[in-house]
């Protein structure tokens, strides 16, 4: 406790961003519960809220820092472990302790760091361990081998993984009926870019299905006929979202993303990917029998995980259904906007073939009629810049609905990741039913042998009964560690839906800016085809001021008509 009063400022009270960021990396805690948990006032109240720091991986990052092994001794008795993990406090102090040193040269004949040392710098010092990236990914590692049953990763984190974008080219390849479209697939995380058809993604599907049965793996879009027209188009750019939501979802999967064959498919630039899948794997061996730990997650599994795993899906399959429903009101959102631009649009190419028609004039006996009779010359004049104003405000339209189809994209993606989590519970769910079933079967066969034993019935009988006793208990004892590796897998997938639960609030604040950037834009728009409008026939009424002889549009009006106009 002494020492802890006399830490300095920068390692209690206004820690730097740098440190918090390790802090965030190694407990594995959101940044967002890190930045709230920046400070340590009060010390009782802020260990109740912190994440305690791993032995082990404490250890990994004093490894980072290059320094000599007595020194890290040194920076390791004064950081005071508790036990087996380091406190938020202890941490900072070895964070600064680290910087001291590597300042210092770091070699063997330098002193050892102090907290004396320390307490005199006028700020923090900056320690360095190179890449925080591959820091953050080696900690992920380490905290699940440490814990096998929990995830351990944030929702940014997850997004770290890879980003991926899916484009439909415009040209089609194939000839003749063969014809077919093909997608330019890119990976931020390979740096990669490869062309894709479709058949690639269904067979990419299979095989990651058959791999990872207990594994949340997104149901692809369906492929379809892309209709004709504005429908057509409407049903490409659909299927192009989706694509690229299912490839994102696999992209940032903690056990998925890693997989040989996902990595082929972005790499890979043959011609033929389709064959070079099906050559390269066949057909794959599913997770459970090439897991190191498949054997032995039945301790890790929670002994009401059947009752909990059924609540998750009642809860998901509530939740799918009102996400979806929100997610068809943002499609209509983002519809509506462009079905606005589009018209918008239309009055403008209207208004410029008014403008552009010179044969279409008044005729000569309307300038006897009334004074007004050229205010159409004025006005034909004028539509060109009128209608240029407003392709602008159409075009305004369609930048927010380019806005809205973001958002869009965020909740298919959220809708996708808990329609393959309800899918995939309802898989466990039936493998449990199997399992059931068989316990039955086996318990009703040795009724049947016991019997038959009792009865002293023919002894082929009774040996046919053994053995058929004897298959049913390795094929169920084979259910039963399928089960517990299944609820294992499904507690795992569980983390991963709530991790990215979080995007709810983000794509709602998405939503909320691509309103107001919107809406602003077009007001600011429409504010410029205003002068414009009112400039038709501005230069009519000056000549009108000018000439006093002529009466102006108030003067020839009926009295009854004048006392009614507003």
């Amino acid at each position: 406790q002494k020492i802890m009063s006399e830490d300095p400022s920068f390692c209690t009270d206004n820690p730097p961003k740098q440190y918090q960021e390790i802090y965030r990396i190694l407990s594995g805690s959101s940044s967002s519960n890190s930045d709230s948990r920046g400070s340590t006032e009060d010390s009782s109240a802020s260990s109740e809220l912190e994440s305690p720091i791993d032995r082990g991986l404490f250890l990994a990052l004093l490894e980072r820092s290059g320094l000599p092994a007595g020194t890290l001794r040194s920076i390791w008795s004064l950081a005071e472990p508790a036990d087996n993990y380091l406190t938020k406090r202890g941490l900072f102090r070895a964070l600064a302790l680290i910087g001291l040193s590597q300042a210092g040269g770091g070699s063997e004949r330098q002193q050892a760091p102090s907290l004396a040392a320390l307490r005199a710098l006028p700020e923090a010092p900056t320690p360095n361990f190179g890449d925080l990236a591959s820091l953050a990914k080696e900690a992920a590692r380490l905290r699940r081998e440490r814990q096998p049953a929990k995830m351990s990763m944030s929702l940014e984190e997850l997004e770290e993984l890879d980003t991926v974008t899916v484009t439909l080219q415009q040209e089609q390849k194939g000839v003749l009926v063969f014809r077919h479209r093909v997608y330019k697939v890119t990976s931020r995380r390979y740096d990669s870019s490869n062309l894709r058809r479709y058949n690639d993604f269904r067979s990419l599907n299979e095989l990651l299905l058959q791999r990872y049965p207990y594994r949340i793996v997104p149901q692809l879009p369906g492929k379809g006929r892309p209709l004709s027209g504005s429908g057509g188009a409407a049903f490409l750019e659909e299927r192009e979202r989706g694509l690229q939501c299912y490839l994102n979802l696999l992209a940032r999967h903690p056990t998925v993303c890693d997989d040989e064959m996902l990595r082929l498919f972005f790499t890979c630039s043959g011609e033929d990917f389709e064959k070079a899948l099906r050559s390269a794997f066949g057909r794959p061996l599913d997770e459970f029998l090439t897991h190191a730990q498949a054997a032995s997650v039945k301790q890790l599994v929670p002994p009401d995980a059947v009752q909990r795993h059924e609540e998750s899906r009642r809860f998901a399959q509530g939740l799918l259904q009102r996400l979806t429903a929100c997610r068809d009101c943002l499609r209509c959102l983002a519809e509506a906007s462009r079905s606005a631009g589009a018209a918008v649009a239309g009055l403008a190419v209207r208004l410029d073939e008014l403008g552009r028609q010179p044969q279409l004039q008044p005729p000569v006996e309307w300038a006897a009629m009334s004074a007004e009779a050229d205010s159409w010359a004025q006005v034909q004049a004028g539509l060109p810049r009128v209608t240029a104003a407003y392709q602008a405000v159409a075009a305004r339209y369609e930048d927010k609905a380019a806005l809205e189809d973001s958002v869009v994209a965020s909740a298919e993606y959220l809708v996708m990741l808990i329609d393959g989590f309800v899918q995939l519970a309802e898989r466990v769910k039936h493998l449990k039913r199997d399992h059931d079933r068989s316990m039955r079967n086996l318990t009703d066969f040795k009724k049947r042998a016991s019997s038959h034993h009792m009865a002293g019935r023919d002894r082929w009988a009774v040996e046919d009964l053994e053995n058929r006793i004897a298959k049913h208990e390795s094929v169920l004892q084979d259910l039963e560690a399928r089960t517990h590796f299944a609820n294992f897998c499904l507690g795992l997938e569980t983390q991963l839906v709530q991790a990215n639960l979080p995007l709810v609030r983000s794509l709602l604040l998405s939503l909320t800016g691509s309103q107001i950037v919107g809406h602003a834009q077009i007001a600011e728009h429409w504010s410029n085809c205003k002068p414009l409008v009112e400039g038709l026939l501005q230069q009519q009424q000056q000549q009108q001021q000018r000439s006093p002889g002529i009466p102006g549009p108030s003067e020839n009006r009926s009295p009854k008509s004048a006392k009614l106009s507003p």
